[in-house]
């Protein structure tokens, strides 16, 4: 019996870490800008391993919208005169750095697709997803036009 019980244990354990881990992959987060794209990060150094993040612009968005329903973690000033905003969903966090001026406040639920800030066109918004602590890379969850659909 106590045989039994060990191997449904070992075996509801493998399958809550594969429902854990599927999780993300059934998580559509929208384009933080409705007209905007992404590219690769362009830095003067190069990371091992690569950092997971994306540089958004756009040209014609002035506001930067909430990826899912969230709710606000944060929101920092930052050095170069900006803005910091996270929010988390669960136990994914979202970061979004370069926001001109924040819209929302600590605690704000937020609906995707809802206004976090206020954004000047042309400038680069640095956009990064965790798991707990762990960074994600989130290209393949985005719903956002590349630089060939638009």
């Amino acid at each position: 019996m106590k045989k039994s019980g060990s191997i449904l244990i070992v075996i509801m354990l493998t399958l809550i870490s594969q429902y854990s881990f599927s999780q993300t992959d059934s998580l559509h987060l929208l384009c933080p800008f409705e007209n905007g794209s992404g590219r690769e990060p362009k830095e003067a150094f190069t990371w091992d391993p690569p950092e997971k993040k994306i540089i958004m612009i756009t040209k014609m968005d002035t506001i930067i919208r909430s990826c899912i329903d969230a709710r606000v973690s944060n929101v920092n000033p930052t050095e170069d005169e900006r803005f910091e905003i996270v929010i988390y969903y669960k136990e994914y966090y979202f970061w979004y750095y370069g926001v001109t001026k924040p819209l929302v406040k600590r605690g704000d639920n937020l609906k995707a697709g809802q206004a976090l800030g206020l954004y000047k066109p042309g400038t680069e918004v640095e956009f990064r997803m965790f798991k707990k602590e762990e960074p994600l890379d989130p290209r393949s969850l985005l719903d956002c036009k590349t630089p060939n659909d638009q």
